[in-house]
């Protein structure tokens, strides 16, 4: 079950860290968002190995300006500090490959 990242300061721990993690940057008022949540879900159960997070980009908008959102949804992986990757919209097969990218990264 992915985490939701209430705070700048949360947000910037969890890349940070040294597990890989996927971040979905998510609105409530976006139908793509609504769509691939129960396969981005599907995907935090599957894949132990890469952690999962959701940032509200309306709830968190210093979050979103920092990561240079402009779409939704759009996914990020992180690992020890760097963006690894980034996919935008909702779609399921290049979402897949993004989470075996981010998976692939933990040791």
């Amino acid at each position: 079950m992915p985490t939701s990242i209430d705070s700048l300061d949360t947000f910037r721990k969890v890349i940070d860290a040294d597990e890989p993690c996927i971040i979905d940057f998510w609105a409530s008022w976006c139908g793509p968002c609504k769509m691939i949540a129960p396969i981005y879900e599907k995907f935090s159960n599957e894949t132990p190995k890469l952690k999962f997070y959701k940032v509200d980009v309306d709830a968190q908008q210093d979050i979103m300006q920092e990561c240079g959102i402009q779409a939704m949804p759009t996914f990020q992986v992180y690992h020890k500090g760097n963006k690894i990757d980034e996919m935008k919209g909702a779609i399921p097969q290049s979402l897949k490959a993004l989470v075996d990218k981010g998976s692939s990264l933990a040791a």
